[in-house]
């Protein structure tokens, strides 16, 4: 069986599909937060070659601090929605291998506590992607050039953000039992009424 079929027979089957995304998806987050995390560490590391690694980093931090602000208040925002009550909101507080942090205190039942873990500990990467496909579109779509680079620059600024550290990924995996029943529902009932 070639991948091309494989695919086309776990799409064919309904409780076979929400499974597979149930399973996937939620390792996919971390994933892709991995993933740009690192492309910041190979992009500072190139830049490190030719200039001081201190002055490399202060101007990563300080030149994108939108991003880090964008961050953290995305942390709260979701922590808020799901019910969870924001301890402390710091936008940019440098401590250790961290520009700021937002505690929260979980209230609720299990459900809900299982999704104030995942969508508050994930936040930078469900909110940010909103943000980046944002500043894309407006790029594309806007005449007036200070807009387009002021829309760039914070495109660029929230991307280099959407990283989970690994407190958040602790916080996050928690919640992820609870999450994949839920994904499992959605994608079922989305299957079952032809959405995808």
């Amino acid at each position: 069986m070639t991948i091309d079929e494989l695919v086309k027979y776990i799409y064919g089957n309904t409780f076979l599909f929400a499974a597979v995304v149930a399973l996937l998806l939620p390792f996919v987050v971390i994933l892709v937060g991995l993933i740009i995390n690192y492309l910041g560490y190979a992009i500072a590391f190139l830049a490190s070659l030719f200039i001081d690694p201190m002055i490399v980093m202060n101007m990563i931090n300080y030149l994108f601090f939108p991003g880090v602000m964008l961050h953290e208040l995305s942390h709260a925002f979701l922590a808020f929605i799901t019910g969870a009550e924001v301890t402390e909101v710091a936008l940019f507080k440098r401590e250790e291998e961290s520009l700021g942090h937002v505690s929260f205190r979980n209230r609720g039942n299990l459900f809900l506590v299982s999704l104030q873990n995942v969508f508050a500990s994930a936040a930078p990467m469900f909110c940010g992607g909103a943000i980046v496909f944002g500043c894309y579109y407006g790029v594309t779509h806007i005449t007036i050039l200070w807009l387009r680079i002021l829309l760039g620059y914070l495109g660029v600024s929230m991307f280099f953000h959407m990283t989970m550290s690994v407190q958040d990924i602790k916080i996050y995996i928690k919640g992820v039992p609870i999450f994949m029943g839920l994904i499992f529902i959605v994608c079922l009932l989305l299957k079952l009424f032809g959405v995808i």
